[in-house]
């Protein structure tokens, strides 16, 4: 931040005063001080009220934020609770709070001995979305015995991951987009579909965004509003429906496929078909940090020679 030098003193008189309207304030330049102001009295009943107004307005922000401490604080005690209703209750309570304190009092009671407590614990931390409650989740379920309390603990870490995951609305077609790109994903592994859904989407849009002259259409997006944006924009429309097959184990190697066909937007009409195929060795087992890096990798791929298809059009 640059400063005028008749705002802090340098490169004027060492005293200067300037007089204007009479309701106005008296400002004397200090050279060591900078400005400071006499205010006259006919002003300070309107200036004591504003201070007042300002008072209040901080000492609301103050007790909010405040306040929610203290609830976050208070139903964490209620955790340590000897009556398991009140411990379940407490646990409900604090994945509600959108807190992030509520992390650490959550994930040291997730190995409550109750299973309602445990079972409530789990679904508060999913409740939370936040991706810190990530690890004690995956420690408590790789523990946990009793298959109800399993699969919900199971959910809410596939609710934290789809919520990482999930692309940013993309940004309107800017005034280079050529090309309006919608993107439809269909599940066939054995995952959440909405986690999978997210991590194709968000690689798909990113290598699509990165290109110069494409927009992407946000999820959600109607065909009819779609077909508004290509016509008002004169934009050249398409959809790319990809859909990932399950992921293959076998002789040691994890085998990941997509299936992407390429159409035209909003009219749907098939243009060309790419099927990226990629294979990762020394995997043995399911693995699911090596599917996404494969997932990802593919979706790219199916993007790039889309990008091919499209500009030859």
């Amino acid at each position: 931040m640059g400063y005028r030098a008749d705002e802090v003193g340098f490169g004027s008189p060492p005293r200067a005063d300037w007089r204007t309207h009479s309701q106005a304030p008296v400002c004397t330049v200090q050279l060591s001080l900078g400005r400071s102001c006499i205010v006259p009295s006919t002003m300070l009943r309107p200036l004591r009220a504003l201070i007042a107004v300002f008072v209040a307005l901080s000492v609301l922000v103050f007790v909010h934020t405040a306040s929610a401490q203290n609830k976050t604080a208070e139903l964490a005690k209620q955790l340590k609770s000897d009556d398991f209703r009140v411990r379940t209750q407490a646990a409900l309570a604090l994945g509600s709070t959108g807190d992030e304190a509520a992390i650490k009092p959550l994930c040291d009671a997730i190995a409550d001995e109750n299973a309602s407590v445990k079972t409530a614990v789990a679904a508060a931390l999913g409740k939370l979305t936040k991706p810190a409650s990530l690890k004690c989740l995956e420690a408590a379920i790789a523990k946990e015995t009793v298959p109800a309390i399993k699969t919900t603990m199971q959910k809410s870490i596939d609710t934290i991951k789809a919520q990482s995951t999930t692309a940013a609305a993309p940004p309107p077609p800017g005034k280079d987009a050529k090309f309006y790109v919608a993107i439809e994903v269909t599940n066939k592994t054995s995952r959440p579909a909405a986690e999978v859904e997210a991590l194709v989407r968000a690689a798909m849009q990113a290598k699509l965004l990165g290109k110069t002259g494409y927009a992407v259409a946000p999820k959600g997006e109607t065909v009819a509003q779609g077909g508004q944006v290509v016509k008002s924009k004169k934009l050249k429309g398409f959809i790319l429906m990809a859909t990932v097959e399950a992921p293959v184990y076998a002789n040691g190697s994890l085998a990941v496929k997509f299936s992407v066909a390429m159409a035209t937007y909003p009219e749907k009409a098939i243009q060309a078909s790419f099927s990226p195929k990629l294979t990762q060795t020394n995997t043995p087992s399911a693995d699911t940090k090596s599917e996404d890096a494969l997932f990802k990798l593919c979706a790219e791929s199916a993007v790039e020679s889309f990008v091919k298809v499209a500009t030859s059009l």
